[in-house]
């Protein structure tokens, strides 16, 4: 399981990939070591996005399994930098809802400096 969720938080499987791996239901899978998400990984998954290697309904689902699952966790002291540019990541998906690239750098630029974003 490790490895999957190592694939998954680094973007090289996607969400349907990992659900072959590991359960169908992403919620309800059993954990017993779930794996860190750090600033860093929340600005490289932004990247993906900016560059091209990953699409916006990706980086939503990207969103949504390592937030709202038990399978991976935010270390204490970069919660409220990671979780103030999840709040908006994850609304991406919702019609009239855009983000502009310069939006995206500024966040990277704060989960990099480990600061909550504010729009």
């Amino acid at each position: 399981m490790e490895e999957s969720l190592r694939a998954f938080k680094d973007m090289t499987i996607n969400k349907d990939e990992l659900r072959q791996a590991i359960g169908e239901n992403l919620h309800q899978v059993r954990c017993d070591k779930p794996l860190a998400i750090h600033a860093t990984d929340v600005a490289t998954a932004i990247k993906k996005l900016l560059i091209g290697e990953t699409s916006l309904p990706c980086l939503v689902d990207w969103v949504n399994v390592v937030w709202f699952t038990d399978l991976f966790y935010f270390p204490d002291n970069e919660t409220d930098s990671i979780i103030s540019v999840l709040e908006i990541l994850e609304t991406l998906d919702e019609e009239e809802v855009n983000i502009s690239k310069d939006d995206l750098s500024k966040m990277q630029e704060s989960l990099n400096e480990n600061t909550e974003y504010h729009a």
